[in-house]
């Protein structure tokens, strides 16, 4: 099975607990004032790869996988295969979604992809209520947890990583500040 991605990050500590992958899926409908992701709104950009080529890449040191967008929940059958095999390798799994959990109950795959993930951080952002603690980008998204693997304080640090490629480019992953994100707009 195939999935359009936007990137891949192979080791990150700020998209959640421990050591982790980090996948971006490309694709969403939201399109939330103030998105950090907007590149990854657009439902026919980004590269499409097999969920076995995703899972090749995922160094076997690494102990969890993080997934976000885009919208992951756009993606339901690949996104089902995807866990399901991450799950049969021991790996952790977060998903950052703009649905919310009920929302994602309703849909077509949702209760069977949540049964492979031990957290999923849910809601539309809102840059009005934009957060300063834990692990999601505005105050109204909750952490939902599903297995005892986290507690909520896993969950509470705030950090980011910027991280240069071998041609020069560079990615910022994590919860930024406007300052942040500025300076390197210059």
């Amino acid at each position: 099975m195939e999935v359009r991605i936007h990137g891949f990050t192979p080791y990150s500590k700020v998209n959640g607990p421990g050591e982790r992958s980090v996948l971006h899926l490309q694709g969403c409908r939201f399109a939330c004032p103030g998105c950090f992701n907007p590149e990854t709104h657009s439902l026919d950009a980004g590269q499409v790869v097999s969920v076995d080529t995703i899972l090749s890449w995922i160094p076997i040191e690494v102990g969890g996988v993080t997934i976000s967008g885009g919208e992951p929940f756009l993606q339901q059958e690949a996104l089902l295969e995807l866990v399901r095999k991450l799950r049969l390798q021991g790996k952790s799994l977060i998903i950052f979604s703009g649905f919310y959990h009920r929302e994602i109950m309703r849909l077509r795959h949702g209760v069977e992809i949540l049964s492979y993930v031990d957290a999923l951080i849910d809601g539309r952002f809102d840059q009005e209520k934009m957060s300063v603690y834990s692990l999601h980008g505005s105050d109204n998204q909750r952490v939902h947890l599903f297995t005892d693997r986290y507690n909520l304080c896993d969950f509470q640090d705030r950090d980011i990583e910027i991280t240069f490629d071998l041609v020069g480019n560079v990615s910022i992953t994590g919860f930024p500040t406007e300052s942040i994100l500025k300076q390197f707009k210059r």
